[in-house]
Order: structure tokens, then C-alpha cells, then sequence
């Protein structure tokens, strides 16, 4: 379904997907009769743009919503309300939300996944020919001769030799298995990958390695990424810009550089404090910022601003009154009250 010409000219020429508004809510039924008890708001009224041959990443704690974004785009969770704006190929905006079943399977060549686990996303009984080659079959693309050398070529393509393709995923290492969950999210030329915690199952040097490759096949294929982690040193590395979600809400939007050196949230503070830095000597002195407590339910979101419980600088306006995302200058966005006046640290512990 292509969205109205006004929707579609709101959105900006070298944007590849907008969310807004997008809410997901999950019920909790309980009792004999099952009635809905509450819900969990995994996803409560989130809205930012993807660009075009960006990376975006997505931090936050285990909770915070990440992943149910990353699915919603993909429509694997459909929407409670809100829409999710998709440029295809040829120009045309569509809404995903609205797609039928049959336009989204087409909408899907475009847009594809990396899964967290390369252990658990592969099925242990079908060879990398069959593994790699399954999204290429399913849209008819190609005979079984074409099939096998387009495999052959995408395992080139992420370092892996072509002999391989008769191979089942047990005989691979994990960085070996995510290559191989990479090549198959390849295999219908996407412009549109989302990264689920692709590399935190690696060993740290593979999973470095494994972050290059993405690099190097962004640069070279003209992809967009959603690179959701925890590991906000990964996230630094490899992303463009930063959304810092708690409790499904964003707290704060902007460009790599920016979030890390000037943070503008104070969770975003808490989080960077976090980040080891390296100082062998011991001379460098860090402002620590210890975070109260756990990530509250997602069923008793607390009143006022979510962060106010943990808030080393949370008042009675915070605890009552909930912020909205609002927009800074440099292309920030922040859910603060006072975003403004608060002297936040960043990485550099100063």
C-alpha cells in the first residue's frame, strides 16, 4: 500500500524508513477466564528516521525494547498503533504496517535480519547450500545451477571459500556461523539490514573482525543498518548515529560523536560511565555514575518521567510530569526536562 503523496514529501529524500509513533503492547491475561489483567509496553510511542547508507544504533539495557523495534519493521510483531514508512527500491513509500501478507513477502527482498545466536539460527540439518540459498528458492529466483553459484559467490563475499557449500553449520566455528547468517541475509540484495545483537555471542576479536566485514559490505553494496547492541564501545565504532531507549521509550537521539563526548540524558551518562576506558597508568579521573536499582515492569511503568526512580538527579517535576522527546540543536533529540541545564559526562570522564 503506498502512502498518501503528503506523507510520503514529509518524508525527506535521503530517509530510508520513518517510525512514528509506533507503539507496541503486549497482554497479559491471568485468572480462570483469562481476561486481560495489563500489558506490557514494550514500545511506547517511539518515532525517529532511518537515512540512507546509515548505520543507526540502538543501546539500551536487556528490557528496553530494542529488539521488539528491529521485528516491528520487519512486521514479524505487528503494530498496536503508529506507522512504519518503508522507500523502496524504485522511490515509492510505502506503509508496511498496512501491507497485505502478499505485498509484505515482496517488501521483504528488501529488508532482512541478522539473529543474535549463530548457533540457534541456522538449522543444524541443512548445508550451507540449502541454508544460504533458501530465501533465493522461496522467491523463484533462479534455477538449482544459479542457485548454487549465487551461494558460492555470497560466501566469497563474506570471507568464507565456496567448497564450503556442502557443509553443515556444526562444522564451523561461531564468527564462521555468523558469516553464514550474513551471506543468507544477503542473498535478496537488501538495502535494508537489521543487526540484533549480531556480535555479542563472538569472542571479541571475531566479533571485531565480523564488525569490518559489515563495514566493508555497507561500503560496497550501499546498505543501511540497524545495528541493535548492549556494547555501547561496538556501537561507537560502527554507528552513524544513537538511540538510547528505556523502558520502550527514547531517551535520547543523535550523532555518534555528540552522544558519547555530550550526553544530554542522564541514563545516557549512566551507560558511558560504564564504558571501560583505557588508562594503564591510572591517571586519568572518571566521574562514576552508579545507577539505582533495576529497569522497572514494563507492566507498572513509574509516573512522571520512566528514568525518575534511578535519577541521581530526578525532582518532584520529574516524578510527575512526563517529558517529551524534544528537539536540541546539532541534530539532538533528548526526553529530559532539563536536558539544557544539567553538566553531563561523557566518555572523556571530564
Amino acid at each position: 500500500m503506498t502512502v498518501t503523496a503528503q506523507k510520503a514529501d514529509a518524508m525527506q529524500d535521503d530517509t530510508l524508513i520513518s517510525i512514528r509513533g509506533a507503539k507496541k503492547y503486549f497482554p497479559v491475561h491471568g485468572g480462570w477466564l483469562r481476561r486481560k489483567v495489563g500489558e506490557v509496553k514494550a514500545v511506547d510511542d517511539i518515532t525517529f528516521d532511518i537515512k540512507k547508507g546509515e548505520t543507526f544504533g540502538l543501546v539500551g539495557e536487556s528490557g528496553s525494547g530494542k529488539s521488539s523495534i528491529a521485528r516491528l519493521i520487519l512486521r514479524a510483531y505487528e503494530l498496536t498503533d503508529g506507522e512504519i514508512l518503508f522507500r523502496r527500491s524504485d522511490g515509492a513509500v510505502v506503509d508496511i504496517t498496512r501491507l497485505s501478507d502478499r505485498d509484505m513477502r515482496e517488501i521483504r527482498r528488501e529488508m532482512q535480519m541478522i539473529f543474535q545466536d549463530p548457533y540457534s539460527s541456522l538449522n543444524p540439518r541443512m548445508t550451507l547450500l540449502d541454508l544460504v540459498g533458501e530465501p533465493l528458492a522461496i522467491h523463484g529466483l533462479g534455477n538449482a545451477s544459479e542457485i548454487e553459484d549465487r551461494v558460492a559467490e555470497l560466501l566469497r563475499l563474506v570471507g568464507l571459500r565456496p567448497e564450503y557449500v556442502n557443509r553443515y553449520p556444526h562444522a564451523f566455528s561461531g564468527g564462521q556461523r555468523q558469516r553464514v547468517g550474513i551471506a543468507r541475509a544477503l542473498a535478496l540484495n537488501p538495502s535494508f539490514i537489521a543487526a540484533d545483537e549480531a556480535v555479542s555471542a563472538l569472542d571479541v576479536s571475531v566479533a571485531a573482525q565480523n564488525i569490518n566485514l559489515l563495514q566493508d559490505l555497507q561500503e560496497q553494496l550501499g546498505l543501511t543498518y540497524l545495528f541493535i547492541t548492549h556494547d555501547l564501545g561496538m556501537v561507537e565504532h560502527i554507528s552513524d548515529r544513537i538511540g538510547v531507549m528505556y523502558l520502550g521509550r527514547l531517551m535520547e537521539v543523535g550523532p555518534t560523536d555528540a552522544i558519547f563526548w555530550q550526553p544530554k540524558h542522564p541514563y545516557t551518562e549512566a551507560l558511558l560511565a560504564a564504558v571501560p576506558q583505557p588508562d594503564p597508568r591510572g591517571n586519568r579521573e572518571r566521574k562514576r555514575v552508579a545507577l539505582k536499582g533495576e529497569i522497572a515492569d514494563a507492566m507498572n511503568i513509574p509516573t512522571g518521567c520512566p528514568f525518575h526512580p534511578r535519577c541521581p538527579y530526578a525532582d518532584a517535576k520529574c516524578r510527575a510530569e512526563v517529558p517529551m522527546l524534544r528537539a536540541l540543536e546539532g541534530g539532538r533529540q533528548v526526553r529530559c526536562h532539563y536536558a539544557e541545564s544539567l553538566e553531563l559526562t561523557g566518555v572523556s570522564g571530564q
